[in-house]
């Protein structure tokens, strides 16, 4: 390698000043996999509101409490089938 061949190489690589641009992912799931995740996450969600009702056995906090998890398992599952 003689010296004009390591100067431009060297210049192109202390010149370019480029920074890390992050691209936005544009990854898409199959069916399959937005059908399992999706049901699993409605599935419980469901689980979660039927252990929310009256009859259920425990407290009113606890009930409560089971009672969001099952809105936001729910909502989970439509945010994965859309996303």
């Amino acid at each position: 390698m003689n010296a004009s061949e390591s100067n431009t190489t060297n210049s192109a690589a202390s010149g370019s000043d480029s920074t890390f641009v992050p691209q936005p992912s544009s990854y898409n799931d199959c069916v399959t996999c937005r059908v399992i995740g999706s049901g699993a996450f409605a599935a419980t969600g469901i689980y979660a509101l039927r252990m929310a009702r009256p009859s259920a056995p425990g407290s009113i906090v606890g009930k409560r409490i089971m009672g969001g998890l099952g809105i936001c398992f729910l909502v989970g599952s439509a945010l994965r089938w859309r996303m």
